[in-house]
């Protein structure tokens, strides 16, 4: 729900608004508008304000919320005033200044889209049980987390027709240089498409793909390249807490981003890597072995950024650690490590990651989003932890 306030003495200079359930102009009219349980989003149009915005908080008992600024009328100066108001207040609030007033359809539907994963709705595909983990993250969100076994995944890619992974074949085909033999790639297709079939009933997947790829000979790793790309946010090696990061980032971005290991650390570089990567993050790849088994397909390729952002969060979903820096290079790096490669350059010394990391995986995604992410982030509870500033 987004509120908007301004002044009577700005009003002529409000224009048409999109995204806006309501506009107070008046003080006396805050207690006509009621949110009920909802995070409500706080649009700030003009100076004079933060007063208006405190009462209303005070009639509604609102406990947690974020301010929307932008450069013109004032609005800033009153989002300000409003921030601290509502602090003193015990209130969690958090601005976001945007560039320009036509941002707010696109924050309000990014704002709207992580405040979905409270109730939401995620499968660990080939585990038999959600885990401590899982149980955090339902108790974190009020989340649903099902555990599918991994007999059942395996039944449902046998029943997969040939047909229907057909057009996932074709298209991985089209846009990547295979350096492997072909003959598992129907197998991969058929990963494909049962994923695909789970992912309709919930937000998101994460697979348990080391026990499926020893068993099978074949890896997931370019059907989740695909799914990722689509949107269908599907995570390796069942990991639920990059899963998590996946669906803020994706929310932020609209990339799934990158979960990679950290590999090494040397003054101010970051060297990672993993066998996976979306597809639509890349500039070109081609498909190789597996690092870690040798079997077939893994992606080694170049991503397509120049500033990144990584991200890291703890068992119980209550901080996230970030860095960003430069992508100095990627690709095929000659790292004795998995087949897309990222060697990224901070400002700061790398050595303190492996002392603070709350995992060894991050999720790397092309630009610089800490502020976005240290701002959204309070609308779940999370606490956001720079890496600079732990050194």
């Amino acid at each position: 729900m987004v509120i908007a306030f301004a002044s009577q003495l700005h009003r002529h200079r409000i224009g048409e608004l999109s995204n806006v359930d309501a506009v107070i102009y008046d003080e006396n009219d805050v207690s006509n508008i009621k949110v009920g349980d909802s995070i409500p989003v706080l649009l700030i149009l003009s100076g004079g304000v933060s007063r208006t915005v405190a009462r209303f908080v005070d009639i509604n008992g609102i406990k947690n919320t974020m301010i929307l600024s932008h450069p013109l009328n004032n609005s800033l100066a009153s989002a300000i005033s409003a921030r601290a108001m509502l602090e003193e207040r015990g209130v969690a609030a958090s601005i976001y200044h945007l560039s320009s007033i036509n941002d707010v359809p696109r924050v309000v539907k990014a704002i709207e889209s992580i405040l979905r994963i409270k109730g939401s709705k995620v499968a660990l595909v080939g585990v038999n049980e959600k885990g401590s983990v899982g149980e955090a993250f339902e108790k974190k969100f009020n989340a649903k987390v099902d555990a599918i076994p991994m007999n059942l995944f395996e039944e449902m890619v046998n029943n997969v027709k040939h047909t229907d992974a057909k057009s996932f074949i074709d298209d991985v085909l089209d846009r990547l240089a295979f350096e492997v033999p072909l003959d598992k790639l129907i197998k991969v297709g058929k990963v494909y498409a049962a994923l695909l079939s789970i992912a309709k009933n919930y937000n998101a997947l994460a697979l348990n793909c080391f026990p499926y790829l020893m068993k099978h000979g074949v890896t997931p790793c370019l059907a989740l390249a695909k799914l990722n790309e689509e949107g269908k946010l599907t995570a390796c090696e069942y990991d639920l807490k990059s899963l998590f990061l996946m669906m803020v980032l994706h929310s932020l971005t609209g990339y799934s981003g990158w979960i990679a290991n950290v590999n090494d650390v040397e003054g101010n570089l970051v060297r990672m890597s993993h066998c996976t990567i979306a597809l639509n993050m890349i500039k070109s790849g081609k498909v190789v072995t597996h690092y870690e088994s040798g079997n077939p397909y893994s992606i080694s390729a170049e991503i397509n950024a120049e500033t990144v952002t990584a991200v890291s969060v703890s068992s119980d979903f209550n901080n996230v650690y970030v860095f960003t820096g430069l992508l100095n290079k990627s690709g095929n790096l000659n790292l004795n490590a998995c087949r897309t490669q990222a060697e990224i350059k901070v400002n700061f010394d790398s050595s303190v990651i492996p002392n603070y990391a709350p995992a060894n995986h991050h999720v790397v995604v092309p630009g610089n989003y800490v502020n976005e992410l240290e701002v959204f982030l309070k609308l779940l509870g999370v606490n956001v932890i720079k890496y600079s500033s732990l050194v």
